[in-house]
């Protein structure tokens, strides 16, 4: 295939491109980095005539305090990048047969007992929901009868060394791996293989469109990821970080606490139902081979 990947310089895009390419495939990267295509109308409708897939993962990271002007770009990244691209796959005239578009576990409210799966409709009304109904939005509203579209609303990404689980591994090893917060909030997950491989399942799965949660069907709670993560370090206790803490560490490193506070509990109904297999079914599965594997 040849497969564009808009925003794809990060640590998911990184990834996806060196496993894309590990089976063949020509990977493009839309960026504004040198030697990769840039957002201009005339290019991304050239490139895109030629291309089977396209992955857009551009979005400026919700890792950062939610100041007036950062909630401002974390919106407009989304939605400017999404519009671009909608408008150069409708001007072409022979479209990639597949869009995948990032989207995000935030839309739905976080909670501790309900499950949310595709088909809930009780959505978040805070920052981050409100900002995921709004790409969404976007992303639905352009007519392409040539191109099925994929949103992926995803869950935290699991890589080696690198996102989310990179601080909570170096957390655990400086002995501070026990829970945060109350413990009790919900997690969600996807171990970055399985990511990929939800993606070519869902290149071959031409039933699938719209909206699908890109998560391991086995939620976790804080404490048992904290217990997953110390179990495979080796370490018998962790200290725990009560939410004052939270609050207060957030704030030096330039973050949320909401980030980790909040519970997110997904089930992926559309992808069980179509019979995908995950390779990482549980945590202990997924922090053994991101701690141990080489």
């Amino acid at each position: 295939m040849r497969i564009i990947i808009a925003g794809g310089t990060g640590f998911i895009g990184a990834y996806l491109k060196k496993r894309f390419e590990e089976q063949g495939d020509v990977v493009k990267i839309i960026s504004r980095g040198n030697n990769h295509i840039p957002w201009l109308h005339d290019r991304l409708v050239e490139e895109l005539e030629q291309g089977d897939l396209l992955v857009n993962l551009a979005g400026r990271s919700i890792n950062c305090r939610h100041t007036p002007e950062n909630k401002k770009q974390i919106l407009q990244s989304r939605l400017d990048s999404t519009t671009l691209l909608g408008n150069a796959v409708a001007a072409c005239k022979n479209p990639p047969a597949l869009w995948i578009n990032a989207s995000a576990s935030a839309i739905y409210k976080t909670s501790e007992r309900v499950i949310s799966t595709e088909q809930s409709s009780d959505f978040a009304t805070d920052f981050l929901g409100t900002v995921v109904r709004q790409w969404e939005n976007v992303f639905f509203s352009f007519q392409t009868p040539q191109t099925r579209r994929v949103a992926l609303r995803t869950s935290v990404v699991l890589g080696r060394n690198e996102g989310a689980f990179s601080p909570l591994l170096t957390l655990a090893r400086l002995g501070f791996g026990g829970k945060v917060g109350t413990g009790k909030q919900m997690f969600s997950w996807i171990h970055i293989e399985d990511y990929f491989r939800i993606i070519m399942f869902t290149v071959q799965s031409a039933s699938i469109k719209g909206v699908v949660n890109c998560t391991s069907p086995k939620p976790v709670s804080n404490t048992e990821l904290m217990r997953s993560i110390r179990k495979n370090l080796g370490m018998l206790i962790g200290l725990p970080a009560p939410e004052f803490a939270v609050k207060i560490g957030a704030l030096l490193i330039g973050t949320e606490s909401d980030l980790l506070l909040n519970s997110s509990n997904l089930y992926p109904e559309v992808l069980m139902n179509a019979g995908f297999e995950f390779e990482f079914k549980d945590i202990d599965s997924a922090t053994a081979d991101l701690i141990h594997s080489k």
